[in-house]
């Protein structure tokens, strides 16, 4: 819980006060490598902030295919869930790609501390703020970048993942094959 109130602080919630209303409210779980959090067209009711580890968002295709759209990072926040429902079923599945540690919480219950508390109100402000910013972001590479520059971007954003995950889940989240991030990444070792 030491980890957790240091994020929250990260995060704005600077008052010890502030911050026990949340721990409080939270269950911290420990999760395995491959556990699915939550899945897609699936009743969620949580918000989530990940403690360690690396998790991804993705959907399956109509082929069948796992397409990765997104990956957080120890310390950050899952994007909210009113972003990510709709009817609060889950618009992409949440997958654990590492051992993960998971503070979850009931959306009912961060709604109540965002309504009450000046920390938590802000606090979603700037979540907000920052998933637009990254999505906006994420839209502008994809759309106009390269594969080789989208990789570039991936590296820069989330350092050190290529040693953590597999590479074929790189390459689904790049748009690309898992034999052309291979070259990429060869052409880019050369460099």
């Amino acid at each position: 819980m030491e980890k957790l109130s240091d994020i929250l602080t990260n995060f704005g919630i600077v008052s010890s006060f502030s911050r026990q209303l949340f721990l409080e409210k939270a269950e911290v779980v420990e999760l395995p490598k491959n556990h699915i959090i939550f899945s897609e067209g699936k009743k969620n009711n949580y918000e989530y902030i990940l403690i360690s580890g690396v998790v991804h968002r993705y959907n399956i295709s109509d082929k069948g295919d796992m397409v990765t759209s997104g990956f957080y990072m120890s310390e950050s926040v899952i994007t909210p869930h009113f972003a990510r429902t709709n009817n609060r079923k889950s618009i992409f599945s949440l997958q654990c790609l590492t051992d993960v540690v998971l503070a979850e919480i009931l959306v009912e219950d961060l709604d109540n501390l965002r309504y009450t508390n000046k920390e938590y109100n802000d606090f979603g402000q700037r979540i907000i703020e920052s998933e637009l910013t990254q999505t906006f972001n994420n839209e502008v590479v994809f759309r106009s970048f390269n594969a080789k520059e989208r990789l570039l971007v991936l590296r820069k954003q989330f350092p050190n993942l290529e040693n953590l995950i597999p590479h074929t889940i790189i390459a689904s989240y790049l748009g690309i094959t898992n034999i052309s991030l291979s070259r990429l990444r060869n052409e880019l070792a050369k460099q």
